[in-house]
């Protein structure tokens, strides 16, 4: 297995630097990085840090791409094909992005959110969006993350996306741990999507039963970081929360090219914020891997 981490929780940490950040990576005994939008895209920084022997898998930048407000959606794209040729460069394999929602669109004044009415477009960006990671040697994926007005956030969304698009156009970057939280199968998508599933984020989610039964789903306070009084569910290092890693990790196994890339995307409020406490958290993480990986061969 190839494993990795997301940047940013060393930058909500305050640590920003990307020859530190691999040295850590390399040290620790990572393959990778998933480099996000808080790392400044120097060259020569990235070249020195790729001396520590660890590769960029991946980039990441997800915005509203479609936003309604035409000039902030074609400034996103802009900054987004930007990255997208650095990311060339710099020889990652994929970019992972968001689809972005019209808020006129599926967020009426009413409430709720009807993410099919703005497929239309986000499929028109993503048909561009993957001509432009194409040229630049990159397999653009989409985050299933329901953030950053996203409407690739459910089976049926992943389906409607890519039977619009047609085969083998668009890879998946899958979190599980957002499927937890809205209440989605998260080890059905391995048998209908496994063979679009090039990268995963490695995190959990954890549920206040109790808390549910008093605040109900609609009050959705959960955010990247810290923790919140009323917040029935919050993001854990995995093995803290509801997923049943053995069984995750032998779907990932199963899927027709093996075990795809593995990033770990530190949103746990316990393992945040501090450069040490991030730290500890990725060790924590990669010890856990590493023991159910054993575990798995072991019965295989």
């Amino acid at each position: 297995m190839r494993t990795g981490f997301h940047t940013n929780a060393f930058v909500w940490a305050g640590v920003n630097d990307i020859e530190q950040i691999a040295s850590f990576a390399a040290e620790t005994g990572f393959d990778f990085l998933e480099v996000g939008p808080g790392i400044a895209l120097d060259e020569a920084a990235f070249s020195r840090a790729a001396e520590r022997g660890v590769a960029y898998e991946a980039f990441i930048y997800c915005r509203n791409f479609i936003d309604d407000d035409a000039e902030a959606a074609a400034r996103e794209r802009g900054e987004l094909y930007r990255r997208m040729a650095f990311a060339g460069r710099a020889g990652a394999k994929r970019f992972i992005c968001s689809t972005g929602i019209s808020r006129a669109r599926s967020l009426p004044d009413s409430g709720g959110c009807n993410p099919l009415l703005s497929l239309d477009r986000a499929v028109a960006f993503l048909e561009e969006a993957i001509d432009h990671a194409g040229k630049n040697g990159l397999t653009l994926c989409f985050e299933n993350c329901p953030m950053y007005r996203n409407i690739a956030t459910s089976p049926l969304m992943w389906r409607a996306i890519f039977e619009a698009l047609g085969p083998g156009r668009l890879g998946v970057c899958y979190d599980a741990s957002h499927y937890v939280w809205q209440m989605i199968d998260v080890y059905r998508p391995f048998a209908e999507f496994g063979a679009r599933i090039e990268h995963i984020h490695m995190k959990d989610t954890a549920l206040d039963r109790a808390k549910l039964a008093d605040v109900g789903i609609l009050h959705n306070t959960g955010t990247e970081r810290g923790f919140e009084e009323n917040q029935w569910w919050r993001h854990t290092v995995i093995g803290d929360g509801e997923i049943d890693w053995p069984r995750f990790l032998a779907l990932c196994h199963g899927l027709p090219g093996g075990p795809p890339a593995l990033s770990f995307e530190m949103e746990d409020y316990r393992y945040e914020c501090e450069p040490e406490r991030v730290k500890a958290g990725l060790r924590l993480q990669l010890d856990r891997l590493k023991k159910l990986e054993e575990e798995f061969m072991a019965k295989a």
